[in-house]
């Protein structure tokens, strides 16, 4: 089926044709050509389960592009990840810029105002970003759509990303029976259902653009499913080095999927040197300031940082979530530059952005679960990274190889992943946390008003097609009664509406548990009094929202005796909170509260990382969190009248973010000033903005790490800052 022919023959306008046919695509693949026939272009709903790169996103290029200049439609694109939204965004946007079509981003803040997006014809977002839009009442954006992509809907199964996706599906389809829905994943167990729910016709095919090669390898030789046995000659001293440079040889890159991040970066330096021996001259001039950038500056370089530096300079790179987002983003595109030839990294790099590679190594086939021990992946899992191998443009197969240890365990390898299929997709909505979420989500939104308008909703869900759980009349019920004890709901005649605390917590977005917990802890505290920054802090590590850190046999000790230190400042304790009989959960507050003083107490990075095992990664995401939560936290005390709470947590949440003692809060707000630079200004005798509006920028300039373009710029802003501005807050508002 030609393309030019397809887009003739549904009115696409010959300036929208010429950009589709400046992407050089003359024929459509198999699945486009089934999705055209299938009615896609049409109106019709549709899904499409196929492998990676089979084409899935030019149909929904299509459909949307249809909508919007036939009918002056609004399409809504969601991805489960903000990496996916990003780079969808960055692609439409400069594809269809010259049609005048303006393409919107929204994985912002979740409680950022947003009718802005109201101007933009092609909207891409996160699921959580739109149910948030909803739960602000957001009903224009559904009102206005014509058609709904759903990327990757096989997240369904996630158990934390899920739930979301799932009910904002459900929401959508009620909200708006008209709007045509278009999803998109890879190859699933049980599209059929899938499709049935959806009321969408189904493209199911394995078909791909660029043959998968799928093997087992033992003693220098893989062993393809359907293909020849390849010989690896390479000499070298370890497996994944011979496989590695086997691929190089022929021009290829290669992604190595390990278990842990532990591995991942041991396997980066375990290969960088027989990779390193591949690189032209040209290559590795390129790599040296990309390595700089890796390694950081002296305020927030570490270990990690450094390790990742020097991998890079080889032509290698280690991959995981313990990585700074900016260092994330230079790996995946430097890649696809093939300049770094070589990623180990965890399978939560399959699950992200589009980063194929010639050869995609499955080294770990086991990974540690609490409660089980050492147990073998899920087969989707391996099919997610498997999908990565052959790189569209570049590569004519690719291919997919998994490590036996032993001969006999080559074969149970084919059979437990190669030749088997993936697990089906199950709705994780009937998890009771989420439908609580969900709930108090959908009567704050004014989108229920009993127990039975849910239950007429919940009927649109993957989980009432699935028929999972008998009872979930009763269980609905139980929440609404739980909501309503604990002051989320209340009751008028027959129907149910959100109280302040409830409608709070919806915009929030944050768990009803979570509230009740920062509610019952700020009730604790006298608005008159200083609180303790420690007692907050752990008090935000005890809700269900907070991530915390692993605990250790060998952290025992050291957590107890910070335990005791502080005791008297704690809010939440073992004689208020049932949660804490359970000693490890008890601990791993006391460890991620004890990271978090370190943080705001001025501790470097490194230090930090060090002491508590984790990567600078890690500690971006509990600062983003702990903010957020602090946020709330606020808001809560607000809503109940606590006003002198609200400036002191203000003031914990903004040492939160830079990182710094109270002391160094107006300094901190200084452009291009932060924790390091900061703490020099103070330690010179500046310690408030008047004190640096006294001082020439020659003065400036010569305090650590500032210098002349710096010391310009800081003067050149407090110029521009209205005198009132100079002035320090009032000292009650500051007090701890």
């Amino acid at each position: 089926m030609k393309l030019r022919n397809v887009l003739e023959q549904n009115d696409f306008p010959q300036n929208a044709i010429d950009i589709f046919l400046a992407s050089k695509i003359q024929d459509l693949y198999p699945p486009q050509a089934e999705a055209i026939t299938k009615g896609i272009l049409k109106g019709k709903n549709l899904l499409m389960s196929v492998p990676t790169a089979a084409g899935k996103t030019l149909i929904a290029e299509l459909c949307m592009l249809k909508s919007i200049l036939a009918n002056n439609g609004r399409c809504l694109y969601i991805a489960p990840l903000k990496a996916l939204a990003s780079e969808k965004f960055n692609d439409f946007k400069k594809k269809y810029a010259d049609l005048g079509i303006d393409v919107g981003l929204a994985i912002g803040d979740i409680d950022s105002p947003s009718k802005y997006l109201n101007r933009y014809k092609i909207i891409v977002a996160t699921a959580e970003k739109v149910d948030s839009l909803l739960r602000s009442k957001a009903k224009w954006l559904i009102d206005s759509l014509s058609v709904v992509v759903l990327d990757e809907i096989h997240f369904i199964n996630d158990g934390l990303r899920g739930p979301t996706m799932e009910i904002l599906i459900a929401r959508i389809r009620q909200l708006n029976p008209n709007v045509q829905v278009l999803a998109l994943s890879a190859t699933v167990r049980n599209a059929q259902e899938m499709a049935d729910w959806l009321k969408a016709e189904l493209v199911l095919s394995q078909w791909r653009p660029i043959p998968l090669k799928e093997g087992v390898y033992y003693n220098e030789r893989i062993q393809f499913d359907g293909y020849a046995t390849k010989m690896i000659t390479e000499d070298e001293p370890d497996d994944l080095s011979k496989l590695s440079v086997d691929t190089l040889r022929a021009q290829g890159q290669v992604l190595i999927f390990v278990n842990s991040r532990r591995s991942a970066q041991a396997v980066s330096v375990q290969v960088c040197k027989s990779v390193g021996k591949i690189l032209t001259a040209d290559e590795r001039s390129q790599l040296i300031p990309i390595s700089k950038k890796m390694a950081g500056g002296p305020s927030d370089s570490t270990k990690i940082c450094r390790k990742l530096a020097d991998v890079v300079l080889h032509g290698v790179a280690f991959h995981h979530a313990g990585l700074k987002p900016n260092q994330r983003e230079l790996i995946e595109e430097s890649f696809k530059k093939n300049l770094i030839k070589v990623i180990s990294c965890t399978p939560t790099l399959a699950a992200g952005v589009n980063l194929p590679a010639r050869r995609a190594i499955i080294r770990d086939l086991k990974r540690f679960e609490s409660g089980i021990g050492a147990a073998y992946i899920p087969t989707s899992e391996y099919k997610q990274c498997a999908g990565r191998a052959g790189r569209p443009q570049f590569d004519d197969y690719g291919e997919a190889v998994l490590i036996a240890k032993t001969f006999s365990e080559t074969q149970t390898l084919f059979e437990k992943y190669i030749h088997a299929a993936p697990e089906p997709v199950i709705s994780k909505l009937s998890n009771e946390a989420s439908l609580r979420i969900q709930i108090l989500s959908s009567v704050a939104g004014g989108y229920v008003n009993d127990v039975n308008s849910m239950f007429e909703f919940i009927k649109h869900t993957f989980l009432y097609h699935q028929r999972q759980t008998s009872n979930l009349l009763e269980i609905i019920s139980e929440i609404f009664e739980f909501l309503n004890k604990e002051g989320f709901i209340e009751k008028s005649g027959f129907r149910f509406f959100a109280t302040p605390l409830g409608a709070l917590t919806s915009r929030l977005y944050i768990d009803p548990m979570t509230a009740i917990i920062l509610r019952n802890g700020l009730s604790k505290l006298k608005d008159t009094a200083p609180f303790p920054p420690i007692g907050i802090l752990h008090l935000i590590c005890c809700a269900p929202d907070s991530p915390v850190l692993n605990v250790g046999k060998n952290d025992m000790e050291v957590l107890e005796t910070f335990a005791s230190q502080f005791a008297d400042e704690f809010i939440m304790t073992a004689d208020n909170f049932g949660a804490f009989d359970d000693l490890y959960a008890y601990l791993a507050t006391i460890k991620t509260t004890w990271l978090l003083s370190q943080w705001i107490d001025e501790e470097k990075e490194e230090m930090i990382c060090d002491q508590f095992g984790i990567g600078p990664g890690d500690i971006f995401r509990h600062i983003e969190s702990v903010q957020w939560l602090l946020y709330a936290t606020g808001m809560i005390a607000q809503l109940f009248h606590k006003r002198t709470l609200t400036f002191q947590l203000e003031a914990l949440r903004n040492r939160v973010h830079y990182g710094v003692k109270k002391e160094l809060l107006e300094l901190v707000e200084l452009k291009g000033v932060g924790r390091v630079r900061a703490r020099n200004l103070f330690n010179s005798g500046i310690k408030k903005l008047t004190d640096v509006k006294r001082l020439s920028a020659d003065q400036l300039s010569k305090i650590p790490q500032i210098g002349k373009s710096l010391a310009n710029d800081i003067l050149k802003q407090l110029a521009e800052k209205p005198a009132r501005e100079l002035v320090t807050a009032t000292s009650d508002e500051w007090t701890e």
